[in-house]
């Protein structure tokens, strides 16, 4: 096994150096996408009244479903791709000069000008799948330049460095170069469609055929990140990587070889199925057997773990997101029909990478010269909000099972029986959990730093 280095570890001033760069340019990007998970967090209050019975009449659907776009927007696009940018910068050749400054401003801008169009009453709401949209000139910009702002990060030597890990087990190294490749190859698909999109279609059809094959690719992406930070995560809590490093870059680039077919698939008449085939079997394989593999590591270091390494956020937040992931691969087994079992199935697996990449910025704190005081706190803080995410999930599954339609909101929710009442009243009742899950993690935030502007420095600097 390969042995992660600590901190404290590291005496040259070469990896000093590089070490403080990361962990800087790192920083930028997890703060920005932090911020986009509090504002997400604040929107979805509207759409969880919009949806329980009694209260939805109060929300007015046109703004609800504006609203709903970016919200999604935000905790999956920016809250995610800006996460895996900043696992990204972790990775070994970290060098001055920078795009890193450059390409995080560009997507900050973006953020901004898409968030926005949210309040332009002639922004039309099309929720299509994977990337819902506004049809709205400002909202594509918007989401255009922090799609180029993440790519241009990921133009780095840093993605063909032999230098050797520092901040990451050699396997979450591999990842997340798998995970910029298909990042890459996401976009290109986009473009690849809209170059192919036929006339005469709705609005609609326009939306959902442009943002599909890129959206399927999307998740690999999203996948091949969470399983970096797994990989991170349980290294934190052995002491040491669980895997050999080419064993488990075997399989991050096993993971990620699809999404080469992406492309291709955009041009052809029938890639609409293929697209679906491609991440029903593209997936589940190769995580269920790193998942496995992790858990066999862990198992085998029973009685042996350093003081401490079970009460942290890496080990709560690797299980948590371990046991939503295949609570996820289960539901979408299950869905039949359109129905609110879809949002069940995607929001326990959105859920599983969010807990992962919280509890992942967690475990990162001392890295960045901040302890909080709220140790027990950051630990419990993965588990309410995996525990409330699942009840928001069980809830859309219970009403999903008694007909209740996806995609209603406000007025024009229609709720015609006891089960799809009670189902999205659990909703209801597990969004609020997971709020308070978040709530916790900023908590935990906001004490590291404020103990670190008492103590130290934010980040640490090069020694000597």
């Amino acid at each position: 096994m390969v042995a992660v280095m600590a901190p404290e570890a590291i005496t040259t001033g070469s990896q000093a150096a590089q070490r403080a760069i990361a962990l800087r340019d790192a920083h930028r990007w997890f703060g920005l996408g932090v911020f986009a998970l509090l504002v997400a967090g604040t929107i979805a209050l509207v759409l969880v009244v919009g949806r329980i019975p009694g209260l939805s009449h109060l929300i007015d659907t046109a703004a609800a479903k504006r609203s709903l776009v970016v919200h999604v927007n935000l905790a999956l696009g920016v809250w995610f791709f800006t996460s895996m940018a900043g696992l990204f910068c972790l990775l070994p050749g970290a060098r001055r000069p920078s795009l890193s400054p450059v390409a995080w401003a560009i997507a900050t801008l973006g953020m901004i000008l898409f968030s926005l169009a949210m309040f332009f009453a002639d922004a039309e709401p099309v929720l299509s799948n994977y990337v819902p949209a506004l049809d709205h000139g400002l909202f594509l910009w918007g989401l255009g330049l922090f799609a180029a702002g993440v790519a241009l990060q990921l133009l780095d030597r840093r993605m063909v460095s032999r230098e050797a890990a520092v901040l990451l087990p050699p396997g979450a190294v591999s990842g997340m170069r798998a995970a910029g490749v298909a990042f890459v190859l996401a976009l290109v698909t986009v473009f690849a469609t809209w170059m192919t999109q036929a006339q005469g279609l709705t609005q609609w059809q326009y939306y959902e055929r442009l943002f599909w094959g890129g959206g399927h690719v999307l998740q690999f992406v999203n996948v091949l990140a969470m399983a970096s930070a797994w990989l991170l995560l349980v290294s934190r809590v052995l002491g040491r990587a669980p895997l050999p490093g080419k064993a488990a870059g075997a399989l991050m680039w096993l993971l990620a070889a699809p999404t080469l077919l992406g492309p291709w698939f955009a041009t052809r008449e029938d890639g609409t199925g293929l697209f679906t085939l491609l991440m029903r079997w593209g997936i589940f394989p190769a995580v269920s057997l790193l998942l496995v593999l992790c858990i066999v590591a862990l198992l085998r270091a029973r009685g042996s773990f350093s003081p401490g390494a079970l009460g942290g956020p890496a080990f709560t937040g690797f299980v948590t997101a371990a046991c939503m992931t295949v609570l996820g691969f289960l539901l979408g087994a299950g869905i039949s029909a359109q129905n609110t079992l879809i949002p069940a199935h995607y929001h326990v697996s959105i859920g599983a990478v969010t807990a992962t990449y919280m509890a992942t910025i967690l475990a990162l704190q001392p890295e960045y010269g901040r302890h909080t005081r709220l140790g027990r706190m950051a630990m419990w803080q993965p588990v309410v909000f995996g525990i409330g995410q699942t009840i928001f999930a069980a809830g859309f599954a219970i009403a999903g099972m008694a007909g209740a339609e996806r995609k209603k909101y406000g007025a024009e929710q229609i709720v015609r029986s006891t089960g799809e009442w009670a189902g999205l009243s659990v909703m209801g009742a597990g969004g609020v959990v997971a709020l308070v899950g978040g709530i916790l993690f900023l908590a935990v935030l906001v004490s590291g730093w404020r103990a670190s502007r008492k103590g130290g420095p934010v980040v640490a600097r090069p020694q000597p």
